[in-house]
């Protein structure tokens, strides 16, 4: 008989650990979000992005906090985070909701005005799109310093020569984009996309291609163009200006910072 009580008292305690896990063991669940702002500009290199995971179910208490996730130097819009959290502390019956802010030396700049639900009532773990704005006596989003990702840049002059309007159809222009190492843009005349690899001031562009239409003005600006890019070694930005410089350190492209056009 004693040999069955060992037995049994060894079968309770494995069944009580089972549980214990069980119940501890689902492991933390996230919130996967994105944020942008409308205000086209670069945020300095000392802004924090932060969202927060919060119950408001009790309309007479602060919120809890059960989960938070920061990203500092986020540089431009848009912003993708996740928020870690414990899916035991979910309750059916109570409402949770994700906040988004962006502070500069623990002032706020940007904040969410409304609340993006999720988990509960029908929500789910996603959220698209928050919208963050601008906070009425923040520090002017105009004299944020420009990056080199994330901004339109209009093409103006290709080594010596200026370009005009009159020289082309359309802009010419290059984004380096923030998410990935890729780039888009505009030759003046055909569509152009390709990779690029930053470092410090070192700037490579590699595997350019574009569209093939023919245009009746700007072709030969566009052929200079992609010329200039394949020699690009450097880069730098001075005075919302960005050039693009050779090895030997000979100026290239030179671009102005425009606000973003509308696809």
């Amino acid at each position: 008989m004693r040999g069955m009580d060992v037995v049994r008292g060894v079968v309770m305690a494995a069944s009580l650990l089972l549980i214990a896990t069980g119940a501890s063991g689902q492991g933390m669940l996230s919130i996967e979000g994105t944020a942008t702002y409308r205000e086209r500009m670069a945020l300095p290199p000392d802004a924090v992005f932060e969202a927060t995971l919060e119950d408001v179910s009790r309309v007479d208490a602060t919120a809890s906090v059960l989960g938070q996730t920061q990203i500092e130097q986020p540089g431009n819009p848009p912003f993708h985070f996740s928020i870690q959290y414990d899916p035991t502390q979910i309750q059916p019956n109570h409402i949770y909701v994700v906040r988004a802010s962006i502070a500069v030396n623990g002032r706020p700049l940007f904040t969410t005005d409304q609340r993006y639900q999720v988990l509960t009532q029908g929500h789910g773990s996603e959220i698209g799109m928050m919208m963050l704005h601008h906070v009425s006596g923040a520090a002017s989003p105009a004299a944020a310093p420009l990056s080199l990702r994330g901004t339109y840049w209009k093409l103006v002059q290709i080594g010596d020569r200026q370009i005009t309007p009159a020289d082309q159809q359309q802009e010419a222009y290059l984004i380096f984009r923030i998410e990935d190492e890729h780039l888009t843009g505009s030759g003046g005349c055909n569509r152009l996309a390709g990779s690029y690899t930053a470092s410090n001031d070192a700037l490579r562009v590699s595997g350019i291609a574009s569209t093939r239409m023919a245009c009746l003005h700007g072709m030969e600006t566009e052929s200079n163009f992609l010329t200039a890019l394949e020699g690009v070694r450097s880069w730098k930005i001075s005075n919302r200006q960005l050039e693009l410089s050779n090895e030997d350190g000979k100026m290239l492209l030179r671009f102005t910072a425009q606000t973003m056009k509308s696809k």
